[in-house]
């Protein structure tokens, strides 16, 4: 017989409530992603600071602020110089020439910072030299002022019926865009004249702002 407080073999109580359904996982946190973007954002930052680090300290550095004689040429009265190119229509325009014209310097700038230099020079030398001949274009030194430089030659002009060969320099720099152009009667400076007198120019003419 059995005590009272046991229960027959056939009697055994089963538990028979519905298990819990499993609860959903958590959703990933937003303010996790948030934080991961963050981070993300500041990596690219920070890479493209180290690669441009130059750049961007002197970015918009300078200001332009043309002698009033370069090369013992004085400069050119406003109403006497021409009027820049229509690719060039924003630029500012400055000329410098002997009393007899046989040897003229002009300048179109662009007061156009860039963070990439490299990247815009060769779209600069196009805008100088579209519809005209040019050899012997190569990038030369910049000198203090920074950026990028390419020197050549345009072999299109003509001056009282004879070929006139013209030098030209284009850079590009975190503060201006700019084309120098240099000719003389009967002679063409080399690359490396021409980028001397360009980056001499650059020395007087950006000036910090």
């Amino acid at each position: 017989m059995l005590d009272q407080d046991q229960t027959p073999a056939g009697d055994v109580l089963v538990d028979v409530t519905p298990a819990a359904p499993t609860p959903p996982p958590p959703p990933r946190s937003r303010r996790r992603l948030w934080l991961t973007l963050a981070a993300l954002g500041v990596a690219g930052a920070t890479t493209l600071a180290v690669v441009f680090a130059d750049n961007i300290a002197a970015f918009g550095a300078y200001r332009y602020s043309p002698p009033k004689d370069f090369l013992g040429l004085p400069s050119v009265p406003a109403e006497r110089l021409p009027k820049a190119s229509p690719l060039l229509a924003d630029a500012k325009v400055s000329g410098y020439q002997t009393a007899d014209r046989t040897r003229t310097v002009l300048l179109a700038v662009r007061e156009l910072p860039s963070i990439a230099p490299a990247a815009e020079i060769d779209h600069m030398t196009t805008l100088a030299s579209t519809g005209q001949h040019v050899e012997g274009l190569r990038t030369v030194d910049p000198g203090d002022r920074g950026g990028v430089m390419k020197c050549g030659h345009d072999t299109t002009m003509m001056k009282t019926g004879k070929p006139q060969g013209l030098g030209f320099c284009a850079w590009v720099d975190g503060s201006m865009a700019a084309v120098y152009i240099e000719y003389y009667d009967d002679i063409t400076p080399d690359n490396d004249t021409l980028a001397d007198h360009a980056r001499t120019f650059r020395h007087l003419a950006e000036v910090p702002s």
